[in-house]
């Protein structure tokens, strides 16, 4: 048990020993031939490197599991059964010398039971699980390489003729040779062919070669008759010792390191492409030519083996070929379909567009599933890939026959209709899917209330081949609106779009030539109207041209992603000017407040580039409040983190417009705000009714049980900030006390205060 405790060891030393006892007997049998040497001298050289390989099986039984122990094993037995075999041959030998093979029945019978043990082992190893189309062709192959064997090994015996006279030993040595050719066959076919997990591939390759050795042992054994102490059999087995030992150790290798399985997936991946056939008929084509150089003429045995073995070469390359062709169109097919779903993907959807085939007209419709990203990101992959494949079944039911759905990206989906479709009639495609989604998606356990959004397009002609990018243009525009609503494309649309992708470089040009300005507008306290905060808001000046309204270019900032670095001059600027009102008023200066963007706050690295400009300007970061929307952080994921993680900084956070978004009374819980700025809309219905007041009223006692400040957004009049104040409210904000202004004019209105 010790020499198992490291059996890789263990192999590699007998794959020595066999070796050693190999050169021994080398050495031997030349020392013989120059002087005399004992007859029985080999022998003993050759049965111990003959167990050197029954040791060899044992251990690399030993490390095997399953059917790859058994064979080990039971190959074990065959090569025990060989020693035994090639003792009683030794002593035949010793008995009967002069002969040319001394061979009684009990050597024969051992011999001949060594040869059953062993193909028996080789055929019951376990092959790669095939299809039918595999198994056919694995057929055709065995039977390939059985023909070409047969015809090689025939013309060998008919050559080398056996050095026994006739009778059963005779016959008994041609089985022997015959099954040692067949296992070293069925060798070939198990790695080359089928494939197998359960026996290192390169190990049964390396035993392959031991099926030429009964033929060498026929060719060898007449021109050794002169010497005494020679023998066909103490030439051969020694050699079949070290490669069973070199066998046994590759497969021991591959226990110790896992990589069996490894190894059997690559043979089964490179199983398509087998050389074997071809081999097996470049043998008989050799064969075939040595036959007819030798005879003059080609025996009808011989002719009818080659007839027999063009045919099966013809038949197997044409279920190869036709394998090759089933391949490739299911390859094709799983191009142009979705994996999750099995829907047809965007490229399919694209072609059967771009095709004419709807030339008469149709109708695009692409559905995006609202706020799937946060859904995933809350329930995991697997419930999302549950969701996804859902949704699909429930629009695939939705569009009805004659419609084509396809999975165009992660969750937007496509859907096509042909003219005349029940559905292509107006907007009752994006309608028909609005309703589908009210009822609950049934996902992984969960019932899910998923809601999409809807892009229409329709033409005819020319048009139809657009359809897919006017839906998604109709798509983004409804998007822009909100959740769980259609739009239908119109060239307004085009328009918007042709002036966005114009506006984005002039954009990134304007940024780049330092076009933009910050102005702040100042929060007061009331009565007295006294500064306590500003809000930065940033202004673009092209040069030579006029100013461009943030309402225009902000969008676009956030749809091409120049938010990202708009903000980041913004933060760093408003920073700046923080700074100096700080170090120029201390406790009197103006808190500053800067909007940050939902694209923003999905930024990961967003906290660390305010904590870096807080630093740069020496700026405490209770002087900063970050603005931000209920709607970017309602569904929470990555941007209620990173609200939160700006919060851990000392920041302040203020929940801008707020009562117009989601106004999640949940949201005031789990985001971190410290201000709410009310929106407008409800400081414009102060001084009516009661019911018309009691929203604004109902806000500020949110926030004062809530510990929040409160900022009436909008004021305009003297009355609403007199009505404002009588309801509680302490600060606001609004073109009554002040417009935008730069810097220097917030510097004046804190010097005029002072």
């Amino acid at each position: 048990m010790r020499l198992l405790a490291r059996p890789a060891r263990t192999a590699g030393w007998l794959v020595v020993g066999a070796s050693g006892w190999t050169l021994a007997a080398a050495l031997l049998g030349v020392l013989g031939t120059e002087t005399v040497v004992p007859v029985w001298s080999l022998w003993p050289c050759t049965v111990l490197a003959v167990l050197c390989g029954a040791a060899a099986c044992a251990v690399a039984s030993a490390t095997s599991g399953g059917a790859g122990s058994v064979f080990w094993r039971q190959f074990g037995y065959a090569v025990t059964l060989i020693a035994a075999g090639t003792v009683s041959q030794a002593v035949d030998t010793q008995r009967s010398l002069g002969d040319v093979m001394a061979f009684t029945p009990i050597t024969g019978l051992l011999f001949l039971a060594s040869v059953a043990v062993g193909v028996h082992a080789l055929v019951r190893v376990p092959g790669a699980r095939r299809t039918w189309q595999g198994t056919v062709a694995l057929f055709l192959d065995i039977a390939i390489v059985a023909v070409a064997a047969g015809l090689v090994l025939a013309r060998v015996l008919t050559v080398m003729p056996v050095p026994l006279p006739t009778g059963a030993l005779a016959t008994a040595v041609q089985v022997i040779v015959l099954g040692g050719a067949g296992a070293a066959v069925v060798a070939v076919v198990k790695v080359g062919m089928s494939g197998t997990g359960a026996v290192h591939g390169p190990a049964l390759w390396i035993l392959s070669p031991v099926g030429t050795l009964g033929p060498i042992s026929l060719v060898v054994a007449p021109a050794l008759q002169q010497w005494p102490h020679l023998s066909a059999t103490v030439v051969v087995l020694p050699l079949f010792a070290v490669l069973l030992t070199v066998s046994a150790f590759s497969q021991v290798r591959a226990n110790v390191a896992g990589s069996s399985a490894v190894r059997a997936v690559a043979g089964e991946r490179r199983r398509g492409i087998s050389a074997i056939p071809l081999v097996s008929v470049l043998a008989t084509s050799v064969m075939l030519i040595v036959a007819i150089m030798d005879l003059r003429y080609l025996p009808a045995g011989y002719a009818a083996g080659a007839i027999m073995l063009i045919l099966l070469v013809v038949v197997r390359q044409h279920v190869a070929l036709s394998d090759n062709v089933l391949l490739l169109d299911r390859l094709a097919d799983q191009a142009r379909h979705d994996d999750l779903t099995g829907l047809p993907n965007r490229r399919f959807f694209t072609d059967l567009l771009n095709s004419g085939r709807n030339a008469a007209g149709g109708t695009v419709a692409v559905c995006d599933l609202d706020n799937f990203a946060a859904l995933n990101d809350r329930l995991g992959d697997a419930s999302g890939d549950a969701v996804l494949r859902q949704a699909g079944e429930r629009i695939v039911r939705t569009a009805g026959e004659g419609a084509l759905v396809a999975r165009l990206t992660g969750d937007e989906f496509g859907i096509l209709l042909p003219a005349g479709h029940p559905l292509a009639a107006g907007d009752l495609l994006a309608e028909a899917l609005l309703r589908a989604f009210q009822e609950p998606l049934p996902a992984d356990g969960h019932d899910l209330l998923v809601t999409v959004t809807v892009g229409l397009a329709s033409g005819s002609g020319d048009t139809v081949a657009d359809l897919l990018r006017r839906a998604e243009l109709a798509l983004q525009a409804a998007q822009r609106v909100g959740a769980d609503r259609y739009q239908r494309h119109t060239d307004a649309l085009d328009t918007s779009a042709r002036n966005s992708a114009q506006m984005a470089a002039a954009l990134r040009r304007g940024f780049d030539a330092g076009e933009f300005r910050l102005v702040y507008q100042p929060i007061v306290e009331l009565p007295h109207g006294i500064i306590r905060g500003v809000e930065a808001l940033v202004r673009w000046h092209p040069d030579g041209g006029s100013p461009v309204s943030p309402a225009e270019f902000i969008p676009v900032a956030e749809q091409t992603g120049l938010i990202i670095d708009l903000g980041a001059w913004i933060l760093d600027t408003a920073c700046a000017d923080a700074a100096a009102w700080q170090a120029r008023w201390g406790a009197d200066a103006p808190r500053v407040s800067i909007n940050v963007s939902a694209r923003q706050l999905l930024d990961p690295d967003l906290p660390g580039l305010v904590a870096a400009a807080l630093s740069r300007h020496g700026l405490e970061p209770r002087g900063i409040t970050c603005e931000i929307t209920e709607t970017a952080v309602f569904a929470g994921g990555p941007a209620l983190d990173t609200v939160r993680a700006l919060r851990e900084i000392g920041v302040g956070i203020a929940l801008d417009d707020f009562g117009t978004g989601h106004s999640s009374l949940t949201l005031l819980r789990t985001c971190p705000v410290t201000t709410l700025k009310v929106d407008k809309s409800f400081i414009d219905e102060l001084n009516g009714s009661p019911q018309q007041e009691a929203i604004a009223a109902s806000l500020r006692g949110i926030a004062d049980t809530l510990g929040l400040r409160a900022v009436a957004e909008g004021v305009e009049t003297q009355d609403q900030a007199d009505r404002l104040h009588a309801l509680g409210y302490r600060y606001a904000q609004g073109f009554y006390f002040a417009r935008p202004t730069p810097a220097a004019e917030i510097d004046l209105a804190l010097a005029l205060a002072a």
